[in-house]
């Protein structure tokens, strides 16, 4: 499971939800908007991708940061799923 922290402008939210729910590169599981302040929010996206495929982060990764809108995308955390 990876969590991904992504800025964006706050007229762009909706559109980078639409986005982020449509990557295929990992399986999406969970997305939510925050408030870090001042009337800003983060969007946190988690996808489950396999362990043992390379290359599989990276490429959820690249998808992510394609995203267009995006001013900045994080991995917040990642950890193992049984």
């Amino acid at each position: 499971m990876v969590i991904f922290k992504v800025f964006c402008d706050p007229e762009h939210l909706d559109a980078v939800e639409k986005s982020l729910r449509a990557i295929t590169a990992g399986d999406f599981k969970d997305l939510k908007r925050e408030p870090i302040g001042f009337g800003i929010e983060v969007i946190r996206v988690g996808y489950v991708v396999p362990d043992k495929v390379d290359g599989a982060m990276s490429g959820l990764e690249a998808a992510v940061n394609a995203v267009p809108l995006i001013n900045q995308a994080e991995v917040e955390m990642a950890t193992l799923i049984s």
